[in-house]
């Protein structure tokens, strides 16, 4: 009954949703369902999938997100440092449900925003409003009550119409109770995944990988031709000839035994008269730029060496992974914190110095460096390395050779007696 009565009286944002290719719809259902605006037959959410270089690209970008740990974090006059005695610290860092680990969580939260445009994740809480476990989702509407039907502050309250996991019935729950990081957006609401913008080009790519495998199960073999001498027009006849050859004469759909009278001229277009190969990396190239994947994560190394390798690791943290990490941090800071933990300073934040690790020679150069200029202790500086702390080496050490400006010449001042 809620959901008759929202549909007809609010607005409603629909997630895009186009099914397989492949599925099985009968006429009168593929009518119903174009009458809805859904194209039965139209471009397919699991044959994306199946597509290289897009599953590659969502592949990355997940488990890019996922190997970044998240913690909570409290500002103190020091700087930020970890708030482990917090509830919420473990939940997000290390388990958000009994059935996930925190890397589990975020790929299935990263793969559907990715895919989907919406990843989501509804929040469980117990009767004091506290955080008790937060469960990957799956988004289908947003109805947006513009008629007052539910009681909030809000001035028009979003509704949320999703399914969980492993389930197909239909839930409801509030807006505020569920972390919604969305793909590409135009209203800052709905959203629209990246294979709905560069449809085309994803459609390109699994014809030229379906081509290859029909190619290949041919044994590298295209079609042929069969000549004939006689005047031969009627189609049933024609048909009976063609079934003849492929029942006959033919070993396997590869050797034919031609007999006298007839004439076989293959149908060749080789890979490189289509230039396929020029084709193909084009089209591998546009879909990794639509997801901000640069061309070495894909194994193309044509226009790479090492010292360009850097910059674009790099570039992928800056250019593709900041702003998610900025858009997560934002949703939990504003959907699991109350005020009074954001005015104490809490905040989540993702490790992304972890994505910065480099060769030991590197490291090593780089901790010296932190520690002789006082930025970093001893202590620091061990733990990054995974040792021990050592007694007395939690105080910040500079060259004594350094002096500020101003106190040049006040030491052989002192030694002279001068003040």
């Amino acid at each position: 009954m809620i959901s008759k009565l929202f549909e007809k009286r609010e607005t409603t944002v629909t997630v895009e949703e186009n099914k397989n290719e492949e599925s099985s719809y009968s006429n009168v259902e593929a009518a119903m369902l174009k009458a809805f605006g859904i194209d039965a037959k139209g471009y397919a959410d699991e044959s994306a999938l199946k597509e290289a270089t897009y599953f590659t690209c969502i592949k990355i970008l997940a488990e890019s997100v996922a190997k970044i740990p998240c913690y909570l974090t409290q500002e103190t006059a020091e700087g930020d440092e970890r708030a482990e005695s917090e509830p919420l610290y473990e939940k997000v860092a290390l388990r958000p449900n009994p059935y996930m680990t925190a890397i589990d969580f975020w790929k299935a939260i990263e793969v559907n925003r990715h895919h989907t445009g919406h990843g989501c994740a509804l929040i469980e809480r117990n009767h004091r409003d506290e955080v008790l476990n937060l469960w990957p989702i799956r988004l289908h509407r947003l109805i947006i009550d513009d008629a007052g039907l539910c009681k909030s502050k809000m001035v028009n309250p979003v509704m949320v119409e999703f399914s969980s996991v492993g389930s197909n019935d239909m839930e409801y729950c509030r807006y505020e109770d569920i972390l919604h990081l969305k793909s590409f957006t135009q209203d800052g609401l709905n959203a629209k995944p990246n294979r709905y913008m560069v449809k085309s080009v994803v459609n390109t790519g699994l014809k030229s990988q379906k081509y290859l495998n029909e190619l290949y199960g041919s044994g590298l073999t295209n079609k042929a031709v069969v000549q004939l001498t006689s005047d031969m027009r009627e189609e049933k006849n024609l048909k009976k000839m063609q079934q003849k050859f492929e029942r006959i004469f033919s070993s396997s759909g590869r050797i034919f035994t031609v007999p006298a009278g007839y004439t076989i001229s293959p149908l060749n277009i080789s890979l490189s008269d289509a230039q396929f190969e020029q084709v193909r990396r084009m089209t591998i190239s546009q879909i990794a730029s639509s997801f901000g994947i640069k061309m070495y994560q894909l194994n193309d190394l044509k226009d790479t060496n090492n010292n360009s390798l850097e910059q674009q690791q790099l570039s992928f943290l800056v250019d593709t992974l900041l702003i998610l990490f900025e858009g997560n941090e934002q949703e939990l800071n504003w959907k699991l914190l109350s005020p009074e933990q954001r005015r104490k300073g809490l905040k989540f934040r993702f490790n992304t110095n972890v994505m910065l690790r480099t060769t030991a020679e590197a490291q090593a150069n780089i901790l010296t460096k932190y520690v002789s200029a006082g930025i970093y202790t001893p202590n620091e500086a061990r733990r990054m390395t995974q040792y021990k702390a050592k007694p007395g080496a939690d105080e910040l050490i500079v060259n004594s050779g350094v002096l500020k400006i101003n106190d040049i010449g006040k030491e052989d001042d002192k030694k002279n007696g001068n003040t």
